[in-house]
């Protein structure tokens, strides 16, 4: 191929979707970013692996989790779509040392809250340090639940995976259910209570 380097322009288009847990009710927001412009070495685009790490701090600027599999299939897109782009360029003959290449993006983005219009909480506090210890279990997720999502995160609970079950027997991935029992004290899908002394 003759192209040196790839103008990527990425533009995207949001949807925050903001979760009032205590009333279970969403409110959304529609934002059309500016478009974003990175200058890559042609080989960075050969290379799934650098083209993630180079795109990582912006699509995180943007709250995206990238370390989902949804991420990987986002950066392998943009990279096998330029390249066949750049095949196509080559073979009707189109000469540059730049190839310049546009991915358009919908993205959305969940945010839970407790208090986004309720800044009293509502009594929602911490679950005791001690209660987390003992009474979250760890659980491998089974082939029956395959296809279940982490209600935090919403990314799959992927079967034969470690994962932490709730009293009430609802299971959660581990880093997520810690990080929620930290700031609240009840079930994100069931409300039952952890103890918060």
């Amino acid at each position: 191929m003759a192209y040196e380097l790839v103008e990527l322009t990425i533009e995207v288009r949001l949807s925050y979707f903001y979760h009032d847990c205590l009333e279970g009710n969403y409110y959304n927001a529609y934002y059309l970013l500016d478009p974003q412009i990175f200058t890559l070495d042609f080989n960075t685009l050969e290379n799934e692996s650098r083209l993630a790490q180079t795109l990582h701090p912006f699509f995180r600027s943007l709250l995206i989790n990238t370390a989902t599999d949804n991420y990987r299939r986002l950066i392998r897109d943009i990279s096998r779509g330029g390249l066949r782009v750049s095949q196509w360029a080559f073979n009707q003959g189109y000469n540059s040392n730049v190839l310049p290449l546009i991915s358009q993006i919908e993205a959305s983005v969940v945010e839970h809250s407790f208090d986004w219009f309720y800044p009293n909480n509502y009594g929602m506090v911490p679950a005791a340090e001690s209660s987390i210890d003992l009474m979250l279990n760890k659980v491998r997720v089974e082939a029956e639940a395959e296809e279940q999502d982490c209600t935090i995160c919403l990314e799959e609970l992927k079967v034969g995976s470690d994962a932490s079950q709730m009293p009430c027997a609802h299971i959660f991935h581990g880093d997520c259910i810690q990080e929620w029992l930290h700031t609240s004290h009840y079930c994100p899908i069931c409300r039952f209570e952890m103890p918060t002394y």
